[in-house]
């Protein structure tokens, strides 16, 4: 008698534990996981797009990549430098504020100076990340 309740406890804490982790894996299911980013989301401080600063004339700003500025009823936005030539988007926003028309020049033109809608400017440095106009 007392051989066949020694070897009966193995089969006992196996099948517990088959059974916890089973109600276990159920029980998360069931409730689902905290979604991560939950405990990660920024600070809405952080994350807050920055106001553009107003160009005036005659008038230096530096651009980082995807940042603008205003100028008078246009926004400029710097998207970067590829092989020499810089792109700038141009949104008119008396026009359409969420539509940017594509500029694409030559950093050497750029330097002399350029036109962007009635607007005229002047590159004094570019890099992919920065580009520092003047307003002329």
């Amino acid at each position: 008698m007392q051989d066949s309740h020694e070897h009966k406890w193995p089969a006992v804490v196996f099948f517990l534990t088959c059974s916890l982790l089973f109600f276990g894996c159920v029980w998360y299911l069931w409730a689902g996981a905290l979604n991560p980013d939950y405990f990660w989301d920024a600070s809405p401080s952080l994350t807050a797009e920055p106001q553009d600063r107003i160009l005036e004339k005659n008038e230096r700003i530096l651009l980082a990549k995807n940042h603008g500025a205003r100028v008078e009823n246009a926004r400029i936005v710097y998207r970067g430098s590829r092989r020499g030539t810089l792109t700038l988007d141009l949104y008119i926003l008396q026009l359409d504020p969420h539509y940017g028309y594509p500029h694409r020049i030559d950093e050497d033109h750029a330097r002399k100076g350029f036109r962007m809608g009635e607007y005229f400017f002047q590159v004094l440095a570019a890099s992919d990340g920065k580009i520092s106009l003047k307003r002329l």
